[in-house]
C-alpha cells in the first residue's frame, strides 16, 4: 500500500498520523516546560495545526496527557534495550538507564499524579505502562545479574520502586545533584561487592 490517494496526494490516514505525532511531541515539550495545565491552544500552535485538529485526535486534556505519558514510558523501555546493546557491559547499561528513569520521574513528576487523579477509570493505562517499564528493567537487571555484577535478591519492581522513592524524597528541594547522590547509594546497594566488574561503571 503506497500511502497515497488516487490523485497522488498523501492519504488522509498518513496525514492524520503525522498530525497526531506532531501534537504529541509539541505537548511533550510544552507540558515539560509549563506543566500539565499548559494551554492546549499553544500546543496546537506549536504543532502547526488548528485547535480543531488537536481536539479531533485528543478530545480532552487527559487524553493528550495520557498519550504523552505512554510515549515517554515506551521510549524509556526502548532505551533500556539500546543501552544493553551499546554499553560496554550490562552493569554500565543498568546504571545509565536507572539515571534516565530518575531524570524522567524528576522532570515529569506532576504528570502521573494528575493523570491518576483524572483517570480513575483508566487503570489499564497505568498497568500497561508499569508492565512495559518492568519488562525493560527485568531485561537489564537479568543481564547484569547473569554477568555477576548485581546481587540475585533484587527484582525489577523493587529496583524501580527504590528509584521512585529517591525522586519522591528529593521532591521538595528539586536539587538534581542530591538526586544523583541518593541514586548512587541505591545503585551501590544493587552491586555484588565481591565482583570487580561492577566497579568500573559506577558514576
Amino acid at each position: 500500500m503506497s500511502g497515497r490517494s488516487a490523485g497522488g496526494r498523501p492519504s488522509q490516514r498518513a496525514d492524520a498520523r503525522r498530525n497526531a505525532t506532531r501534537i504529541t511531541e509539541a505537548a511533550r515539550t510544552t507540558f515539560a516546560s509549563q506543566g500539565p495545565e499548559a494551554s492546549l491552544i499553544e500546543i496546537a500552535r506549536t504543532a502547526g495545526v488548528g485547535s480543531a485538529t488537536l481536539y479531533r485526535h485528543f478530545p480532552t486534556r487527559e487524553a493528550l496527557l495520557a498519550a504523552v505519558y505512554q510515549q515517554q514510558i515506551e521510549e524509556l523501555a526502548a532505551g533500556a534495550r539500546t543501552e544493553l546493546t551499546e554499553s560496554a557491559s550490562p552493569w554500565e547499561a543498568l546504571v545509565t538507564w536507572l539515571h534516565a528513569v530518575a531524570f524522567h520521574l524528576a522532570t515529569h513528576r506532576g504528570l502521573k499524579g494528575l493523570l491518576i487523579s483524572r483517570y480513575e477509570d483508566q487503570a489499564e493505562l497505568f498497568t500497561q505502562c508499569r508492565r512495559t517499564l518492568c519488562e525493560a528493567a527485568t531485561e537489564l537487571l537479568t543481564a547484569a545479574q547473569d554477568c555477576g555484577a548485581v546481587r540475585r535478591d533484587v527484582d525489577a519492581y523493587r529496583m524501580l520502586k527504590m528509584v521512585s522513592a529517591v525522586v519522591l524524597a528529593n521532591e521538595q528541594s528539586g536539587d538534581d545533584d542530591e538526586i544523583d547522590l541518593l541514586l548512587g547509594l541505591v545503585i551501590d546497594g544493587l552491586r555484588r561487592h565481591d565482583d570487580p566488574r561492577s566497579e568500573a561503571a559506577t558514576p
